[in-house]
């Protein structure tokens, strides 16, 4: 409005003749929906109130950590190699993970070139006594979003919990969300990731939205093995221990059973093998001497068993001494073990040394008669003197008893515990925190094995902090594809080329982007499409993320306008403004088109985008089109033979 020029001077008035200009909304601001350990500030609960971080130092500060796990296990195994210990440390991943993986998600995220983003703690772990993900917590959670505005990508780290339905019910409703709102992008995850064939038609299942729903989400497949590490707590992680000296010990005290076994059944079966030749050799001294001679095995067999048993003693004597000190050695770790092993086996030693020296001088005699009897079977003096030596046998093997009875009785203690002595080592029981005390080496080295177990994650958080990391780099614009993934040691499952080819291009349109490795590339998003992958308009992500940018950034700066008289003064402000921010995004490469008319229009006007009659109802219709970029999926190099010209 003119100034009223009453009083003569010299007036200044500023004519405004450039327009508005249009700010760039921001494009990759998640929103993490799920369980926190805390959700604090100040002492004020953040409890399903989304609240906007920049970093990991927010998020712990505000929402704490990761639930620490608490059914980690770890095996030691002992053996000896070439003289030397090999310990062989084996950790399994927990038995019953935790379901919450939040912190996990934010780890990822901020790894792979996250910046701001929301979290919307929908209860703190154990909120309730049990480890549990509610479909309806998440889905409130969801629906509070909706009273943001910066939120641009929606994301749920501890979704994959639910059981199928849930699971994918909850994705249904982000995706109806993007759609009512028309500034958002859902970011979506297989529920589970062993079978590509399977799990790819489960999503294409139980996602049944229209594709006006499905151009806001993509899902990516498979899940990641990451780096990263589990929080959990040194006293519930329980250790077995397996140690071949535990096993040697118990292998020597058997050996030693077994050996004096031998020797008490000899000597209950000596006087029935005496018996068996004293019947023989009667019946052979009643013969005549052809007779004799024709039956003379008789003889000499039940002779022979008894060489054949007192030679069984002795060796059996032996073993039991031997390993008797072998026991002695192996049991280093068990000290009172050891003592009686180490008793026993000098026992043995002396109650073979004097009683069992008749044993060899009585084998050699029996042994001479069988010669003897078998070069002159009819001899009555050979005869004779054999029955004599078997007599004598009878009187020596009660040499045995003694030497049964000379032995240490803590032998047979020792050989009892040997039935208790397993192959548990020193560290067999204990807790990790138990450990640090005993072997601090075994203790770091159990921390590290830990450390380099892998947690397995759904890759949409990562995928997330790519988005982000794509727009601060290229643009929007640009396909968040062939892009390398930070803090991953290798998909869980590898895709081939051949499975990608029904994952991306699908007889449904629900196109599924893989995550491949490649030889001498590393990890790779290898796909950018959306889930309406039959959409001409809507099939790359990039294209609908780009719309939602330049719909969004429009709209804000266009409010300015409203209720400004609906003529061509502000017709032309308006179509100059958004021109001038389309041009910036055709120069960035957002647009396609040698010159800026060719990638773009806007237009604005009465008879050209307007009648008289909605000026009337105060309408102002503005008409934008863009030529957005669309990436090269598919390369094909043609090759053909030239005819030869010189």
């Amino acid at each position: 409005m003119a100034t009223m020029l009453k009083t003569p001077g010299v007036y200044i008035e500023e004519i405004s003749k450039f327009p508005p200009s249009v700010a760039q909304v921001e494009t990759a601001i998640p929103a993490f929906v799920g369980y926190t350990e805390k959700a604090l500030e100040k002492g004020k609960s953040l409890t399903n109130k989304p609240t906007r971080i920049t970093s990991m130092l927010d998020y712990e500060t505000l929402f704490g950590f990761a639930k620490a796990e608490t059914s980690i296990a770890v095996s030691i195994n002992d053996s000896e190699v070439n003289g030397a210990l090999q310990r062989d440390i084996v950790v399994s991943q927990p038995s019953t993970p935790s379901p919450f993986l939040m912190y996990y998600a934010l780890q990822m995220y901020f790894a792979n070139g996250g910046g701001p983003c929301y979290i919307v703690s929908v209860n703190n772990y154990d909120a309730d006594g049990t480890d549990i993900v509610d479909f309806t917590a998440l889905a409130d959670g969801l629906e509070l979003l909706k009273k943001e505005d910066e939120p641009t990508l929606l994301v749920f780290p501890d979704a994959k919990a639910l059981n199928e339905v849930d699971f994918y019910s909850l994705y249904q409703n982000a995706l109806l969300q993007c759609n009512d709102l028309q500034d958002r992008f859902t970011i979506i995850d297989t529920h589970t990731s062993d079978d590509v064939e399977d799990n790819s038609e489960t999503l294409r299942n139980r996602i049944s939205l229209g594709k006006d729903y499905l151009k806001y989400g993509a899902a990516y497949y498979p899940y990641l093995d990451t780096i990263l590490d589990y929080r959990y707590t040194e006293t519930s992680v329980d250790i077995t221990h397996v140690s071949d000296d535990s096993q040697a010990l118990a292998d020597e005290l058997q050996a030693t059973e077994d050996a004096l076994e031998s020797i008490t059944t000899f000597q209950s079966d000596s006087l029935d093998l005496i018996t068996a030749y004293n019947n023989a050799n009667t019946a052979l001294q009643a013969m005549t001497a052809g007779d004799a001679l024709t039956n003379k095995n008789s003889v000499i067999d039940p002779l022979q068993d008894i060489v054949d048993a007192l030679t069984e003693v002795v060796s059996q004597a032996a073993i039991a001494v031997s390993a008797g000190n072998d026991a002695a050695t192996a049991a280093d770790e068990d000290l009172p073990t050891a003592t009686a092993a180490t008793n026993a086996a000098t026992a043995l030693n002396e109650a073979t040394t004097t009683p069992a020296e008749a044993f060899p001088t009585l084998i050699t005699t029996l042994e001479g008669h069988i010669t003897s009897i078998t070069d002159a079977a009819n001899g009555t003096d050979t005869k004779n003197a054999a029955a004599a030596a078997v007599a004598d046998a009878g009187t020596t093997t009660t040499a045995m008893q003694p030497i049964i009875d000379l032995i240490d009785p803590t032998l047979l203690d020792a050989i009892n515990a040997a039935q208790a002595v397993d192959t548990n080592g020193a560290l067999d029981g204990l807790t990790l925190d138990q450990v640090e005390a005993v072997d601090n080496a075994a203790y770091n080295a159990i921390k590290t094995a830990i450390n380099a177990m892998p947690i397995t994650l759904p890759p949409s958080s990562t995928v997330a902090g790519i988005y982000a990391r794509v727009d601060s780099d290229r643009g929007v614009w640009k396909a968040p594809a062939n892009v390398g993934v930070n803090y991953v040691m290798k998909p869980v499952l590898k895709v081939t080329h051949d499975q990608q080819k029904d994952l991306n291009v699908h007889t449904t349109g629900k196109s599924i982007n893989a995550i491949r490795s490649f030889t001498g590339k590393g990890i790779l998003v290898w796909g950018a499409r959306t889930l309406a992958g039959n959409d001409n308009e809507w099939r790359y992500v990039p294209v609908r993320r780009f719309f939602n940018m330049v719909e969004e950034s429009v709209e804000k700066a266009t409010e300015q306008f409203v209720f400004e008289p609906n003529d061509a003064n502000t017709w032309v402000k308006v179509r100059a403004m958004i021109e001038n921010f389309l041009t910036l995004q055709w120069r960035a490469g957002a647009l396609a088109g040698a010159k800026p008319k060719e990638a773009f229009y806007v237009r604005v006007g009465l008879g050209e985008t307007m009648t008289a009659e909605d000026i009337l109802n105060g309408v102002m219709n503005i008409e934008i089109g863009m030529a957005a970029v669309r990436p090269a999926e598919f390369i094909v190099l043609k090759f053909s033979h030239k005819m030869q010209e010189s």
